[in-house]
């Protein structure tokens, strides 16, 4: 949901001050010094970097404001890695803003600093509209992570999936000052930052606030005095001793990471990966894995890449949203614009692909259509530069076509080739790719999983991903888990006048692409639990009908016309239409271990999930998969690397792959 931006002046000296607490971002002389001294002094950067045993090195901050932390922070890190370039640090930085600074206003506050200018831009050019919730940003060539979460300190930190070690190395405590600011400095935001804090976690304060230090004791941190910086005489900083694990997460949430089973660490080794399925769910998992330094090889059964549900010529990219900001439209517009970050990013590093940032233009084609989306502007749901509403001359306007219809226009949106966008991927990736490779078995056997194929070769492996799509529902491993195949038709239509005058895509119950090679693509028919991918001239008419009847007003509408082609596929999906993302569980065991789950006993009177080990799953895209896989893609990889991840935790439930087990328990259903 839509994020107040903050309210910002600016003094003589150049500095952003916030006019509801009544407070600057940052000094108006010494704030690079100030950030050095309390933040990375007093945690023990850069020094602890050198000593660093694990990948990720995470900080968590709050307060983002500015970013000026986190700009300082990549400029000391790049000078880090400068001096150590065998070092295989990588950075992970979580801050939180309740009220974001607007682009505009943060592209002048960040002129102040000139020597933090190319990663300033960098932010600039990645920074995102005032939504809720948690954004991925990537900077240093993938080197560095910063997951920027819009929202209350106290609502977000509940909602960071922890992990059984704990989560964050070092505490960046910022933030207006306790005076101005007490709803953030409280008992529950110190007690949050203990949870996710790993043993021996170090934290940073420019306060010496004596219930801040009470506070921070407290929860367990040993909070300590220190001198300040300027004309702040003193400040907080110290450390926590975990002697338990308090995370107290929900066992059958689990998000199981890999795990190493050689017998030796392994130190230098990556682990071996196979994904199997050559559509957009395997092509974002290879990126994504990639990103991590985490090389994998991709199998596909036919004899090409994207020749199953993604092989369409054109795919309408546009987030499905509603009035409410419910669990199903916060994951879409998540995974539209990560999506949209990282379709972008593989054009800039040179992978191109044909596509067209043309926005896509819902039509309100009927009463009913038209309150809905009136309902989603008026609760101002979502911002303005995200979706906003446009009358019937500017709606003509968009789509460069006489279009007599209202309606609500994404300007981020268009169209993209899959096929492409998938190449691209897979390219930046430098996967390897196998081709005419069906799988027969998948068994593990002796710490590893052996592969058999149907030309009578083998593969051995330490990690499958199954992104196997319409095919999961005959994997032994996915056959317990509600899987729903519905067949799609699309037509190629070819560009005549007016029609290919049209330069923004057209979605009502169906969607009409602008012109890509003297071809439109329209669609789609939804035939349930058909598998049969041959054209059909009835899907053809009722296709055209659908067009048709909702455009009626639309004079050019009735002059459509076929050359009787198109493509059929399969798109596979869900019963809650949402993907299934993460550890293949072992159903039939669960079914053991949470029979009593609907007595809802404590969290940990239930033990921790069996799922098949090293075994992961990113299907159920449906006809979504253009905005949705690539973060979906994002959490595998973090969840087999062991990084954060980047949704909220209700959020990552509902694309748990055991979801739909633990409400059947719940219910008595099963």
């Amino acid at each position: 949901m839509s994020i107040t931006n903050a309210n910002i002046e600016f003094n003589e000296n150049g500095a952003p001050l916030a006019t509801e607490f009544g407070d600057i971002y940052f000094s108006d002389a010494g704030a690079f010094e100030e950030t050095q001294h309390v933040f990375l002094l007093n945690n023990g950067l850069p020094d602890r970097w050198q000593t660093f045993q694990g990948k990720y090195f995470t900080i968590a901050e709050t307060g983002f404001g500015t970013g000026l932390n986190f700009l300082i922070t990549l400029k000391c890190l790049e000078q880090f890695f400068e001096q150590q370039p065998s070092s295989r640090l990588a950075l992970h930085f979580i801050s939180i803003e309740k009220y974001p600074i607007s682009l505009a206003d943060l592209q002048q506050a960040l002129t102040v600093y000139p020597a933090l200018k190319n990663y300033s831009d960098e932010l600039l050019a990645q920074y995102p509209l005032p939504i809720a919730g948690c954004h991925r940003l990537f900077f240093l060539q993938g080197r560095v992570t910063l997951d920027l979460w819009l929202g209350d300190v106290h609502q977000v930190l509940p909602q960071i999936e922890n992990k059984p070690q704990g989560l964050i190395d070092a505490w960046f405590l910022d933030g207006f000052a306790p005076s101005k600011n007490p709803d953030m400095w409280t008992q529950s935001l110190f007690n949050q930052m203990a949870r996710l804090a790993k043993d021996n976690c170090t934290f940073a304060t420019f306060t010496a606030a004596g219930h801040v230090r009470r506070g921070l004791i407290e929860a367990g941190f040993d909070a300590k005095k220190r001198p300040g910086h300027g004309r702040k005489r003193e400040m907080l900083a110290g450390q926590i001793n975990k002697t338990e694990n308090n995370s107290a997460p929900y066992p059958y949430y689990i998000r199981s990471s890999y795990v190493d089973t050689s017998e030796t660490t392994r130190p230098n080794k990556t682990p071996r990966i196979a994904i199997i399925g050559g559509g957009l769910a395997g092509a974002n998992c290879a990126y994504a894995l990639a990103n991590k330094g985490l090389t994998a090889s991709i199998y596909c059964k036919e004899n090409a890449l994207a020749q199953g549900a993604s092989g369409n010529p054109q795919g309408g990219f546009y987030p499905q949203l509603n009035a409410e900001a419910g669990v199903s439209s916060q994951i879409q517009v998540a995974g539209f614009n990560y999506a949209a970050r990282v379709y972008k990013k593989i054009l800039n590093d040179g992978h191109p692909y044909p596509h067209q940032w043309c926005g896509t233009l819902l039509v309100a084609f009927n009463e009913k259509v038209s309150s809905r989306y009136q309902k989603l502007v008026d609760n101002k749901t979502w911002p303005e530069d995200l979706i906003h509403w446009v009358d019937e001359k500017q709606a003509s306007q968009i789509a460069n076509i006489p279009l007599p219809y209202a309606g609500l226009f994404v300007p981020s949106a268009g169209w993209l080739n899959p096929a492409g966008v998938i190449q691209a991927l897979v390219n930046a990736a430098e996967a390897d790719v196998y081709v005419n490779k069906s799988l027969l078995s998948l068994n593990r056997q002796d710490k590893v999983w052996q592969l058999s194929w149907s030309d009578g070769s083998q593969t051995e492996t330490d990690i499958v991903i199954l992104a196997t799509g319409s095919d999961s529902v005959d994997n032994a491993y996915l056959a317990d888990l509600p899987h729903r195949l519905v067949r799609g038709q699309v037509e190629a239509i070819p560009s005549n006048a007016p029609l290919s005058q049209l330069k923004t895509v057209l979605c009502h119950k169906g969607y009409l692409t602008p012109a890509w090679q003297q071809t439109h693509a329209l669609g789609s028919t939804y035939i349930k639990g058909d598998r049969n991918c041959d054209y059909r001239q009835e899907e053809r008419s009722t296709n055209l009908a659908m067009h048709q009847k909702a455009l009626a007003n639309c004079e050019w509408v009735q002059d459509i016309q076929t050359n009787n082609s198109g493509r059929a596929a399969i798109r596979a999906s869900t019963p809650d239409h949402l993907p299934m993302v993460g550890a293949v569980p072992n159903i039939q065991q669960q079914k053991i271990e949470y029979q009593d789950l609907y007595k809802a006993l404590p969290a940990k009177r239930y033990p921790q999930p069996t799922d098949h080990q090293n075994l992961f799953m990113l299907v159920g895209l449906g006809s979504r998969g253009l905005s949705t896989a690539p973060l979906c893609a994002e959490i595998l990889a973090s969840q087999i690397s062991g990084q954060a991840l980047p949704l909220a935790n209700n959020l990552l439930n509902a694309l748990n792959p055991n979801r739909f087990l633990i409400r059947g328990l719940i219910r008595r259903e099963i």
